[in-house]
């Protein structure tokens, strides 16, 4: 089973990061929510409380855990999306993640983060608009989510479930994207 790290803070942007839970765990991958605020119990960015599975402190070093996992995903929202891009831990486990080749993802303004990690520099990425430097790397703003290499970003809450959806195909299920796009009656 591929298993992931969510790596999340107060005011995450719940759709994002819910329908993205939601649907990987329809798909039976293994999704750990990781506070990075020392508390469990976290505020999204519109008033819903949501309890995460871990708080960073208790899983290891990003070393430790971008060998037990397979990808790491951020969601966006405000000020969550800044609370990822200014933790400095946050970066160390993309830079590690991506070191090790594996997953590195964000959606909306998360993007901020995997480019204050130096992971955007001459490959396709998008972004909530205005949220990253469209010069940090190849700029799309004509699609929903954007696939270069093992850096998975995305736009907004609309495209929520094409990232879901494209992170399933990426972590090699695409087969189970497939049915669960059919099965929630999502097209294109």
């Amino acid at each position: 089973m591929k298993r992931v790290l969510m790596l999340i803070s107060d005011g995450f942007e719940e759709v994002e990061a819910l329908c993205t839970v939601d649907l990987l765990r329809r798909a039976e991958i293994h999704v750990d929510v990781c506070s990075i605020t020392g508390k469990r119990m976290l505020n999204g960015a519109h008033g819903i409380n949501v309890e995460s599975d871990c708080i960073i402190e208790e899983i290891g070093s990003a070393a430790e855990c971008a060998e037990k996992y397979d990808g790491v995903i951020l969601p966006g929202g405000m000020p969550n999306s800044t609370n990822l891009r200014d933790d400095l831990r946050v970066i160390d486990f993309l830079q590690f993640f991506a070191g090790a080749g594996k997953i590195t993802a964000a959606i909306c303004a998360a993007p901020m983060a995997l480019e204050r990690a130096g992971l955007l520099k001459d490959i396709e990425a998008t972004s909530y608009p205005e949220c990253i430097d469209e010069a940090s790397c190849i700029y799309r703003n004509d699609v929903k989510s954007v696939v270069s290499g093992k850096v998975i970003t995305s736009r907004g809450v609309g495209t929520a479930i094409d990232f879901a959806l494209t992170l399933i195909t990426e972590l090699g299920y695409k087969d189970r994207a497939d049915t669960i796009s059919k099965a929630i009656l999502y097209t294109c």
